[in-house]
């Protein structure tokens, strides 16, 4: 809404000129697609077409429309003035801007005329919303000045704020080494969520987000000192929030290890939290299960963290069959989530770990960036010292070990299982297995040369060195391969090589390929798809460790 209550702002892709519909409204393949740009296609979206997504208004009583912002570029993040005469909104109205994944320019529309101001700001990506102070004077927005320069998610995002004229530009929170995108993983809680920065009625403070050791916290940051402060409980993992306009109150969307999401507020004055909703706690008292244990552990003096899920009823006298669970990201990060996956596994009777590797965001800009050129280490060391920890618990059947992950979890999987014979059964998800072949057919696969160097041909040994498939030879473990038909972001061709390859080599090997779903079936692909998924998961450890 704006502010005087008159319009309404949205986004907004109008139906493409060149698509055909039949007569049951089923959309027609075209006669052909003649691409120009590097970046044409997006995970779980498709191909793009010869629209694009603008700003626009509707009158509130008259429900008229106007399209505010023209052009062949994309708008992001549109946000009212306080005065309701204009829109700041994110864009990148260059030559080439598909191809330029790391820049977002600022600009001001006027909602009466249209005409289009940019406001000068640091180079950089701009993802995590802008909105105006109250005064109308300043913008703040999350993002960083550093592109180009790192893998994906090693620079960590901050709280800028910058004058509507471009002037004054100040960073805040950068000692706190944290990234304030929301990278926490899981397949209920949402990630990659956005809330724009949220000022006080006095201009004098703007709440925005964190993401910490397995937490994703609220901070306020103090304009006139600079100073920024974690707000929220120790234990927040905080997915998308707002406030009353006295900003008295923050209510937020949370998880926790013991239930699926629900609403807490946190009194801005007070630093008080309540829980506002319990929708979840028939389905949670229908079920009976262990909750994950937080632990910590170490590897070479490097601390490490993780959780763990042992099975219902239970007894720790016993040896249990184990499930090592890898994220993917690689800058992501598992943290105190209710993580539905692994309380199936759990209750199908394995003591089940997920732990943060280096090479994981929520630990600082170093820990993110160990991996880089090199995704394979130290993360492998990691993840045996987790496994090792494990088995010192005295509960865990050395022989009986299971490993498993997805995306970048499942490079990891084909990594280990191309490296080591420890493990008794494995399945790996929608995953990277030839780093040279993601260069050119994953959706965005060009930006690993920012990981690796260059592109293949220009550091081929260096991606010959961290594919999977180089040692694809020395793999004996029994591998489930479980990849998404319309999976753009890790092809499913990467599955493909893996299978082939272990067929050739007459290994123990099956491959379940889910028609119609992207990279993300695990977290919203169709139901019956996501229940078959964990079936073929269950089963798979049941034939090779129980």
């Amino acid at each position: 809404w704006s502010p005087d209550g008159d319009k309404l702002l949205f986004l907004f892709h109008p139906s493409v000129r060149e698509i055909k519909v039949d007569k049951k409204g089923k959309e027609k393949a075209p006669v052909f697609r003649h691409i120009k740009d590097i970046w044409y296609r997006l995970d779980d979206h498709g191909y793009f077409d010869s629209e694009n997504t603008h700003v626009w208004v509707t009158n509130a009583r008259t429900g008229t429309v106007r399209q505010v912002v023209k052009g062949d570029y994309d708008d992001m993040s549109p946000c009212w003035s306080p005065d309701s005469k204009e829109i700041a909104f994110l864009s990148l109205r260059e030559k080439d801007w598909r191809s330029r994944s790391e820049e977002q320019d600022i600009f001001r529309v006027s909602v009466s005329s249209g005409r289009i101001k940019t406001v000068p700001s640091p180079p950089g990506p701009k993802f995590g919303g802008l909105s105006y102070s109250p005064d109308g004077k300043t913008l703040a927005y999350i993002g960083h000045d550093k592109p180009y320069q790192d893998g994906w998610g090693v620079e960590n995002s901050i709280l800028n704020t910058l004058s509507v004229t471009g002037k004054g530009h100040q960073k805040y929170g950068e000692a706190l080494d944290r990234t304030s995108e929301m990278i926490t993983l899981g397949d209920i809680t949402p990630s990659f969520t956005i809330t724009p920065p949220i000022w006080d009625p006095e201009g004098s403070k703007i709440y925005y987000g964190i993401s910490d050791k397995g937490r994703q916290h609220i901070v306020a940051a103090n304009l006139s000192t600079g100073k920024t402060k974690v707000i929220s409980d120790a234990d927040t993992v905080a997915c998308s929030w707002s406030t009353d306009p006295s900003c008295a109150t923050l209510v937020y969307n949370g998880a926790s290890l013991s239930s699926p999401d629900e609403l807490y507020a946190l009194d801005l004055r007070t630093g008080a939290t309540k829980q506002m909703t319990h929708l979840n706690r028939s389905y949670i008292n229908s079920k009976k299960y262990n909750i994950a244990e937080e632990i910590e552990f170490e590897n070479d003096g490097q601390k490490l963290m993780g959780w763990l899920v042992r099975p219902p009823k239970f007894n720790s006298k016993k040896k249990y069959p184990f499930i090592l669970n890898i994220h993917g990201g690689p800058r992501g990060q598992y943290g105190r989530t209710f993580y539905h996956e692994m309380y199936v596994l759990a209750e199908a009777g394995y003591v089940v770990m997920y732990t943060n590797p280096r090479g994981s965001q929520g630990y600082g800009k170093k820990f993110a960036k160990a991996i880089q050129g090199k995704w394979a280490e130290p993360a492998m060391s990691d993840l045996m010292a987790a496994v090792d920890h494990a088995i010192s618990l005295g509960y865990i059947d050395k022989d009986r070990l299971g490993v498993t992950g997805g995306s970048y979890g499942g490079y990891m999987t084909n990594w280990i299982v191309t490296h080591t014979d420890r493990f008794k059964g494995a399945v790996t998800q929608r995953s990277v297995s030839d780093l040279s072949s993601m260069f050119g057919n994953s959706d965005i696969g060009w930006d690993i040369g920012l990981e690796f160097g260059g592109a293949p041909w220009e550091n081929k040994d260096t991606y010959l060195k961290w594919s999977p498939m180089t040692y694809i030879d020395k793999c004996t473990t029994p591998l489930l391969i479980i990849h998404s038909e319309l999976d753009l972001r890790c092809n499913i061709e990467q599955g493909d090589q893996i299978f082939t390859a272990l067929k050739y080599l007459k290994r123990d090997v099956e491959y379940v390929r889910f028609p119609e779903e992207p990279h993300g079936l695990s977290r919203h692909g169709r139901p019956d798809r996501r229940e078959a998924r964990l079936k073929f998961i269950v089963d798979w450890f049941d034939k090779y460790l129980i």
